[in-house]
């Protein structure tokens, strides 16, 4: 079986002149036999595409480990349509076996989303590991 990740969103509704937030959970299986994930792009998957991430702003980013979990400092990418890291490096090591884990972006660095934005993960060494990727955006 390949790799896969999948993903739901949920748009919180919120007060008037409050920014709107979306919260993005990505489901995410290592390859049975070469403890891969496939790069992907968030914008087209299937229960996220049918809204539109541009003009929102990624503020938080959470990784849950599932059973089994993945190797201890897996690490992730996230990269915006012209290919550049959106984390800066900050997701080295944030993908633990057993450790919850959380990299608070604000609103001062808070990165404007313009297009596609891909999940890249690496390091994994666990075959058929399984984890949650939680994007927390917010409006402008």
């Amino acid at each position: 079986m390949a790799g896969t990740i999948t993903g739901t969103i949920e748009r919180i509704t919120t007060q008037e002149g409050r920014p709107k937030l979306v919260v993005i959970k990505l489901t995410c299986t290592a390859e049975v036999g070469a403890a891969t994930y496939p790069a992907t792009v968030v914008n087209d998957l299937a229960g996220v595409s049918d809204y539109d991430l541009r003009g929102l702003k990624l503020y938080s980013v959470a990784t849950v480990p599932g059973t089994p979990g993945p190797t201890d400092n897996t690490d992730l990418t996230i990269t915006d349509r012209y290919g550049i890291d959106i984390l800066a490096g900050s997701g080295a090591n944030i993908i633990d076996n057993t450790t919850l884990n959380r990299l608070v972006i604000g609103i001062a660095s808070a990165v404007i989303i313009t297009g596609d934005i891909t999940v890249n993960i690496s390091a994994n060494s666990v075959n058929a590991a399984t984890f949650d990727i939680i994007l927390e955006l917010i409006g402008l």
